[in-house]
């Protein structure tokens, strides 16, 4: 019970924090969570078909394990945004932010050859302020002026998965919704250009998820598609003066593919390599095609053939590239090379498994795009929690049957 009680509290914390993630997030999207848990974000985000090991990240909901627990898992991801700008008439400026986001949580119930899921995600977002000033040369007044983004979508899926010997197939129903609030104030401590306006979008819709896995003794190849949505709400704009009236608001999201595969090289060894990509060129002026690489290696060792030493912890890295869903304000691409890599322990019980993970990701160029963001992150996951099973108690009185007298 008081693992229950410490989980809700870390997603009611994370959910109440606010810290700034990219540069770009005037722009659109730029941070975006696949539905992996914390040991595939320590191997460069793959991991969509690693069914050789307790995975728990539904983003393909054919996902399944052979384990028999009720498994639940969590994560947190912290760490530090490093923001860069470059302008003819300011130079170059920077600002470092800290961060904090909670990128997951999932559960898995067995049943027979069935399994039941849910999984809520921080799918999207975009967190950022910024503050400057200048003097009035006519006024002879200081101004600032301040602007604030703060954008998120967040995604429920509720998640049924069959396994058939090699083939697993899944299907998952899914819930966005998300808000999107723009600030701006200008101040100038006269009255004169006092200016306090904002801008709150609200949205929400469901959609479904199919997905397939087949599964070799070494080898395994797995595929998903998320459908297009279309999330419906209203706008409202508010001032110092007014309030206006709610307008009718949409905003879409369009599908993703995604097709991974994962190996067994050794005993020991194991290799990912996962693909996304979604089309956004329909939706928005300046969307692309967006895709997003990912490969990683993970070393599992055998632990009973080690007695002490860091030849018995399972390590990980991975390297990943995307390519954001947008461009920059000067029409060119915006790319985000991220390198991690991690660390897991087991705990007391069979199925509970501690996985730390550091991220570095640089997203963007001065030269090209005239902003640019350097993110150091630190993972931490948390999976295990069997509390809907008990172990028989093997220690109570039992009636021990006679030998029967021929």
């Amino acid at each position: 019970m008081k693992r229950i009680l410490f989980t809700v509290c870390l997603i009611a914390l994370a959910a109440a924090l606010f810290g700034g993630n990219s540069v770009f997030a005037y722009d659109g999207y730029p941070v975006q969570f696949y539905g992996r848990d914390t040991y595939s974000m320590g191997m460069g985000e793959t991991g969509s078909s690693d069914v050789f090991r307790i995975n728990n990240g539904f983003a393909n909901p054919a996902l399944s394990t052979d384990s028999n627990y009720s498994l639940f898992s969590t994560g947190l991801i912290l760490g530090w945004t490093r923001y860069k700008s470059e302008t003819a008439a300011q130079g170059e400026q920077s600002y470092t932010d800290n961060s904090l986001d909670l990128p997951y949580f999932s559960m898995s119930i067995p049943y027979r050859k069935h399994r039941f899921g849910f999984q809520f995600n921080s799918f999207a977002s975009g967190l950022v302020n910024n503050q400057t000033s200048w003097e009035d040369s006519a006024s002879g007044l200081s101004i600032t002026e301040q602007q604030e983004m703060d954008r998120y979508i967040y995604r429920a899926d509720l998640i049924y998965s069959y396994r058939l010997r090699g083939l697993s197939l899944g299907v998952s129903g899914n819930f966005y919704f998300g808000h999107e609030t723009h600030s701006f104030i200008q101040e100038s401590g006269s009255g004169i250009f006092d200016v306090r306006e904002q801008l709150i979008r609200k949205y929400k819709n469901p959609s479904a998820t199919l997905g397939a896995i087949y599964q070799f003794p070494k080898l395994a190849f797995g595929a998903y598609y998320t459908m297009p949505v279309t999330l419906k709400g209203d706008v409202v704009r508010t001032s110092i003066h007014e309030e206006e009236d709610p307008v009718d608001y949409e905003q879409e999201l369009p599908g993703q593919l995604s097709a991974s595969a994962t190996a067994l090289v050794s005993r020991t060894l194991k290799l990912a390599g996962d693909m996304v990509y979604e089309d956004w060129t329909s939706i928005r002026d300046d969307g692309v095609q967006s895709l997003k690489l990912g490969l990683g290696i993970a070393y599992e060792p055998i632990r009973e053939e080690y007695e002490t030493g860091l030849g018995k912890i399972p390590l990980r890295a991975g390297l990943s590239w995307r390519k954001l869903p947008f461009t920059s304000k000067e029409g060119n691409e915006i790319n985000e090379l991220t390198f991690s890599t991690g660390v897991s322990f087991r705990l007391a019980r069979l199925a509970n498994r501690l996985d730390l993970g550091f991220q570095y990701t640089r997203r963007g160029d001065l030269t090209e795009n005239g902003l640019m963001d350097n993110s150091f992150m630190m993972m931490i996951g948390m999976t295990g929690f069997d509390i809907l099973t008990k172990a028989p108690d093997r220690k109570a009185p039992r009636e021990i049957p006679q030998a029967e007298e021929l």
